[in-house]
């Protein structure tokens, strides 16, 4: 929940700045269209309607001829830059880029003017031969009309682009607007979000804190035990020795350093186990694999001795020859030893003693299963049995309650797991589960958060 928190705070970020990103640029496209299009145009076409209304005029002047010949001379040199002026502007205009639909205007207005200026080439001809009737006449009737066509086509086009800046003026409120409400949609759900995250990250914290508090707890306890079970032999070895001091004769005689030095073997398997306990977290070697139906012989067949000597039948069920977990030899060993060896010893006064061990291979991974007629684990005990020096409350039998906490781990490690439930008759069934040789393993980083969590 954390990281998918994190996630989405990032992701609304990202979001808010691409969606920001495209609405400036559909601003900044209308604004640059704006500026760059449709004012220049209207502005371009505005001149060359000037420009045409002065064309009119200077024709109405030159043929009424009412100015005498120097006004005359005056008036057709200024018509002739007037001409040029306004061919020079709708040239401006025609080298924009154009509007949906602009092209149709542009091509209609340059028909226009092409007629323009084929009827005042007329005019001027007549004019110039001295007919100043005709030359009156072509300017009416078709020099007029040509001049009134051509600024309908620049009208229309200005309209056109003075509706297309409306549009794009509209085009840029609404995006400002709708960059606006984005913003402070994306913004307070950036703020949701980083507040659960925070959350989050308080409620992990603080479950850390009580597992912490909890793993120091044990660890005292585990401690205490441990420093128990060393320091009590360890007295009674000192004594001995005080007493085999004062009197070696007496000492030999009732075998105090005998039982002196079995005690010291007891303290040297509490020893090994408390390593091999330590040492059980360690992460597996890359490529490691353990035969499981050769190792489960092996194991076996060293504890049948044990087995038999306290009238158990130990038995293992027929495993696939090629089957191999993902583990070392070593481990396979020390898991399978640790189950065989607390159902020889916890099988109590059964009437029934047997042992069973099976293998089963579950596709990506191997089940191993060591099934015991013994007394069961109680109820009370089964959520607890696999952790740290944990024994049955009315538990006869020495140990420190590390084997089944080192199958634990071991399985763990290797990215397995471990359990125990009721055989079908009666007595228990012990189980871990590692992934096949060459299989992905379970164990993975976030699996240690799960434990958080």
């Amino acid at each position: 929940m954390l990281v998918g928190s994190f996630a989405l705070t990032i992701a609304s970020f990202v979001a808010a700045s691409a969606v920001s990103e495209y609405r400036a640029r559909g601003i900044e496209e209308a604004a640059e269209s704006i500026t760059g299009n449709a004012l220049p145009t209207i502005d371009c076409l505005s001149r060359a309607r000037s420009e045409l209304r002065e064309i009119s005029l200077l024709l109405e002047r030159v043929t009424d001829d009412h100015g005498g010949a120097r006004n005359s001379a005056d008036d057709l040199s200024r018509l002739s830059r007037t001409r040029e002026a306004l061919t020079a502007e709708r040239n401006r205009c025609l080298a924009l880029p154009t509007y949906p639909g602009e092209q149709a205007i542009e091509d209609r207005a340059s028909a226009r003017a092409g007629e323009m200026n084929a009827s005042i080439d007329e005019v001027l001809r007549q004019y110039e031969a001295g007919n100043r009737q005709a030359s009156a006449q072509e300017l009416d009737s078709k020099t007029q009309p040509a001049i009134d066509r051509l600024d309908a086509e620049m009208v229309d086009e200005i309209d056109l682009n003075a509706g297309q800046s409306t549009a794009l003026g509209a085009r840029i409120a609404q995006l400002r607007a709708s960059s606006r409400r984005t913003g402070a949609v994306l913004n307070a759900l950036s703020a949701v979000l980083a507040a659960t995250a925070a959350f989050v990250m308080v409620r992990i914290l603080r479950r850390f804190a009580r597992l912490m508090e909890t793993r120091v707890s044990d660890f005292e306890l585990f401690a205490g035990r441990v420093a128990h079970d060393i320091r009590s032999p360890l007295a009674s070895v000192g004594l001995a020795l005080d007493l085999t001091k004062r009197n070696p004769e007496l000492g030999l005689k009732k075998g105090v350093l005998d039982r002196a030095t079995t005690t010291l073997q007891r303290v040297g398997q509490l020893v090994d186990g408390l390593l091999l306990f330590a040492r059980a977290g360690k992460a597996p070697e890359e490529g490691t694999m353990a035969n499981v139906g050769e190792t489960l012989a092996g194991v076996v067949d060293d504890m049948r001795p044990s087995a038999e000597q306290n009238g158990i039948t130990l038995e293992l069920e027929p495993v696939e020859a090629d089957l191999t977990a993902s583990c070392s030899p070593g481990v396979f060993v020390s898991l399978i030893s640790n189950l065989l060896g607390n159902a020889i010893k916890f099988m109590g006064t059964s009437d029934v003693r047997r042992v069973v061990v099976r293998a089963r291979d579950l596709g990506r991974s191997v089940l191993v299963e060591v099934s015991d007629t013994g007394p069961g684990v109680p109820s009370s005990e089964k959520d607890r049995i696999f952790d740290p020096y944990v024994r049955a409350a009315d538990a006869a039998i020495p140990g420190i309650g590390l084997g089944l906490a080192t199958v634990r781990r071991l399985a763990e490690a290797h990215g397995g797991t471990v359990g125990v439930r009721e055989n079908v008759d009666r007595g228990s069934v012990f189980w871990f589960e590692l992934p096949k040789a060459g299989a992905p393993s379970r164990r993975t980083v976030g699996h240690d958060l799960a434990l958080v969590r």
